[in-house]
This record gives C-alpha cells, sequence and structure tokens, in this order.
C-alpha cells in the first residue's frame, strides 16, 4: 500500500511510469490525425475547392455531402446484430442476456460496431455496477485507449486518457488509467506533472484487480478491431476510399463547372453596332462581341454549342464503380441510375458485402465473447459467486443476425428443411430468423403453456367419455 501523501495524490510517479506516459502520450497523437479524418470523411466533412465564380454565388462555406463514406461504414455496421449469446446451459445464456439488455447495449453494440469499422478501433469497458449489482459494459471512443500488445500478439497493458470537466473556476484534469491483468494504476494530471489518485472508496494504490485467491482478473476493457491481420491497430474500413472520395468531389466541382460555364449555348456577334451589349461573361443571355481585322466576318453572328454533360457523368459513375470495388459495397447502395436487383441478382450484387460482414462477425464476435468472460469474472469476484454465475473455462459463443439480404419465401422453405429432415432444434430455426433471445425464451414458454393445456383438455375429454359425458352418445341405449 502507498503512503497517505501518494494516495492524495502529493507525490509524483516514478520514472519508470512517466517514460510509460510519455510514450502513450506519443502514440496518441500519432493515432489521432487518422481517426479525426476518418471521423470527417464519414460526416462529409470533406476539403473541397470551388473555383471563384462558384464561391461567389454557392458560397464559400459549401459543404459537399455527395458522401460514399458514409455508405461503405454504414452497410457493414448496420448488418452487424448480435441477437444472443450461447453459453453451457440455457440458464447461463439468459443470465448473459440479462446483462446485455440492462446495459442497453442494443444501443451500445451499434455504435461499437460503426466506430470500430469506421475507425479501425474500438473498445469496451466491463466493470461493476454497484447499485444494480451486476456487471455493466461501456462503450470506450479510440482516442481515449491505447494498447500494448507483445511479439506474441497478445494485449499485455492498455491505458485510458481523458479529460474531467473541472468545476466552475477550477482548472482543467487530465486522467489516465493504466489497465495490467492484476492491476489498475490511477493518474492524475494538472500542467505536467503527474501524480498517483485514488477514487472514492479506494484504498490501495494501485487498485487490485484479482480474484479472491490473488489470481489476476485480466484486462477489463476488451479491443475491436476491423481488418487486421497481425498490427496492433485495425484498419479504416474507409483507408483506401477517401483518395477516390476526393477525386470524386473533384469531378463534381467539374461538373458544376461546366453545367456553369458551357452548359448552355453562348452567342456571338462580330463588329456589330448595337446598344446595351453585355460584356463578356459566362452566363446565360449575354452576347459576346468578337472583333475582327476586316473582311467578311463582320457583321456576322452565330453561337456555340452547349458542352455534352455525358462523359464528365460516365466519369463520376466510373470512379463510384471504383469506390464498390475497392470497398465491396454493392453498386445499388450508391443509387446509381439502373434497375434495383431482386433475387439471385441481388444475392450476386452484395455477395462481397456478406463475405467482408462474415469476417468482421468472428473478429468482432470473438471480442464479444471476450467481453462476456470478463463480465463472467467481475461477476464472481463482485458478486460474491451468486447462483448462475458462469465458470471461466465454460465456451461462450456470440450469435449474429443473418447479414444477408433474403428472399422471404425461399429462406423459410430452407428452415423447414432444416427442421424436418435435417433435425435442427426449434430453437436454432428462431435463432436464424432472427428473432432475439428474449423473444425466443418467451415463445418457448408460449409453447410449454400450450402443451399442458393441450394436455388438460386431452385428460378432461377422455375423463368425461370414460364416465358417459361425452362421444356423442345417449346413455340409455343408442344414440
Amino acid at each position: 500500500m502507498v503512503s497517505a501523501l501518494m494516495a492524495l495524490g502529493q507525490e509524483e510517479v516514478s520514472p519508470v511510469t512517466l517514460s510509460i506516459i510519455n510514450w502513450i502520450e506519443e502514440r496518441i497523437d500519432a493515432l489521432r490525425g487518422a481517426y479525426t479524418m476518418s471521423r470527417q470523411y464519414y460526416a462529409g466533412d470533406h476539403k473541397v475547392e470551388l473555383t471563384d465564380r462558384q464561391k461567389k454565388f454557392l458560397g464559400r462555406n459549401l459543404v459537399f455531402r455527395d458522401n460514399v463514406c458514409e455508405v461503405v461504414v454504414d452497410s457493414v455496421a448496420e448488418r452487424l446484430e448480435v441477437t444472443a449469446f450461447k453459453a453451457d446451459n440455457d440458464e447461463v445464456s439468459s443470465l448473459l442476456w440479462d446483462w446485455w439488455k440492462a446495459s442497453r447495449m442494443d444501443h451500445k453494440q451499434t455504435v461499437t460496431h460503426t466506430e470500430t469499422t469506421l475507425l479501425g478501433d474500438g473498445y469496451v469497458l466491463v466493470d461493476w455496477d454497484y447499485l444494480a449489482l451486476r456487471p455493466r459494459f461501456h462503450f470506450q471512443e479510440a482516442e481515449m485507449i491505447i494498447p500494448h500488445y507483445d511479439n506474441a500478439g497478445d494485449m499485455v497493458w492498455l491505458s485510458k486518457k481523458w479529460t474531467e470537466v473541472p468545476e466552475l473556476g477550477q482548472p482543467e484534469i487530465t486522467r489516465m488509467n493504466i489497465y495490467y491483468p492484476d492491476r489498475i494504476e490511477k493518474l492524475r494530471s494538472e500542467g505536467r506533472v503527474w501524480r498517483p489518485v485514488l477514487d472514492e472508496g479506494e484504498t490501495e494504490w494501485p487498485v487490485p484487480w484479482v480474484d479472491s485467491n490473488g489470481k489476476p482478473l485480466g484486462l477489463p476493457v476488451v479491443h475491436f478491431r476491423n481488418s487486421t491481420l497481425s498490427d496492433d491497430f485495425g484498419q479504416s474500413e474507409i483507408a483506401d476510399v477517401i483518395p477516390l472520395q476526393d477525386l470524386l468531389n473533384k469531378q463534381l466541382v467539374d461538373m458544376t463547372a461546366i453545367a456553369d460555364i458551357m452548359g448552355f449555348p453562348q452567342r456571338w456577334m462580330v463588329d456589330m453596332e448595337v446598344s446595351n451589349k453585355s460584356e463578356l461573361e459566362y452566363v446565360p443571355g449575354s452576347l459576346w462581341d468578337l472583333k475582327s481585322d476586316g473582311g467578311d466576318a463582320k457583321g456576322t453572328t452565330g453561337q456555340f454549342e452547349a458542352a455534352p454533360m455525358l462523359d464528365i457523368l460516365k466519369a463520376i459513375e466510373m470512379l463510384v464503380e471504383h469506390v464498390s470495388m475497392t470497398s465491396r459495397t454493392p453498386r445499388h447502395l450508391f443509387h446509381l441510375t439502373g434497375e434495383y436487383p431482386s433475387g439471385e441478382a441481388m444475392k450476386t450484387a452484395e455477395a462481397g458485402l456478406v463475405s467482408k460482414v462474415k469476417k468482421r462477425q468472428v473478429d468482432f464476435g470473438n471480442s464479444w465473447e471476450d467481453v462476456m468472460q470478463m463480465a463472467v469474472k467481475v461477476n464472481a469476484v463482485f458478486g460474491g459467486g451468486e447462483p448462475g454465475s458462469l465458470p471461466e473455462t465454460s465456451i461462450i459463443d456470440t450469435i449474429w443476425a443473418d447479414p444477408e439480404t433474403r428472399n422471404e419465401t425461399n429462406f423459410l422453405q430452407g428452415l423447414a428443411i432444416k427442421k424436418d429432415k435435417l433435425g435442427v432444434p426449434q430453437e436454432q430455426i428462431w435463432r436464424e430468423m432472427g428473432y432475439s433471445q428474449q423473444a425466443i425464451d418467451q415463445m418457448q414458454a408460449d409453447q410449454d403453456l400450450q402443451r399442458t393445456r393441450d394436455v388438460n383438455i386431452g385428460s378432461a375429454i377422455l375423463r368425461d367419455f370414460e364416465q358417459g359425458q361425452g362421444g356423442g352418445f345417449e346413455q340409455d341405449g343408442g344414440p
């Protein structure tokens, strides 16, 4: 246990900790630029240079909103929906789902999947709710977290840095937690001086993070990585799309300029004396007054034809095609001209996207399973090992909604074959239909209740018949 002065934040951190802090801040600075750019492009905040004429009529602060980056991210994130967790038994599965619902994860999972897809990285923190007496889950912005992996690719510690909102008139306070498998080092900084700090109710620094036997609980923050093979960080889904977005914006500016300057016939005359002639301007209705050296051209008039727009439109469509191929986002999601595919055409068009989403389901699913395993450990330690807690060795599987756009008739026929011919359990059929675990539990309860009623009704009919009160027969000799 540290001294009282250190607990109150009066002693500075050790040189070793200070060197770790400096490394963390360098990594934050290196990552922040890429994260900021991804957020800006997703929001449609692109760097677009307008011509002077466009600035005159459209305004200098025009923000382009023909945003393909948003489509690329959302087309993946919208198809990532956790519907249940499957553990060793139904009671444990229900417990995990109760924790999930209590933390409002129907919304938080959408935020986690979207942010991870957009930035390449996302994080979820697991802690204990002392009021509700259950584990809870918090999404953490990637800008706050820096993980550190060893050569084997295992995360050995990570940090979280944030700024506390000061009270009125008080200086800004920067906080940092460094999480290790067995402890949490909590720090604060006013200016550039870092000191240990304890939160309310804590008496020991670092804060122990172990079970009753002294065994480390592991890192309470789980890293979600998008499209990564071996790097410590994931890759943004729009990393390769951003340059194409810039080119698309340039083509849109060019198209606007062509339509503005050359999108209408321009009339001209040579050496003609007329009143109220317009100046040489690129505006509809203007007249170009051309001078000649004499000869036959004097006094003639004519007009230049409008510039064709087809070529620039084809160039724009070609860029969108490149975005589609690069990101494996179906072309029809960008609302280009042409018929919207259906049936087998839709399945073929979305094959690349579905394949990509299924890979994300594997990667993100592993992270969600780590989250739930940590929740089990937290529940065992802070919940006193109450009944229903899940052993650490139990296997947890993440169940996802089907990412494919399906033909409902063919889909239901396929499920019927699975159930009748292959013997797939009814619960799995419901799960593939997209029902939540809560809805499945309710349907199972309804089925059990209906079976009980059917048995009771059958027993009553048989009893009445045996007592001569049913079957449509009179008891005195015939019908």
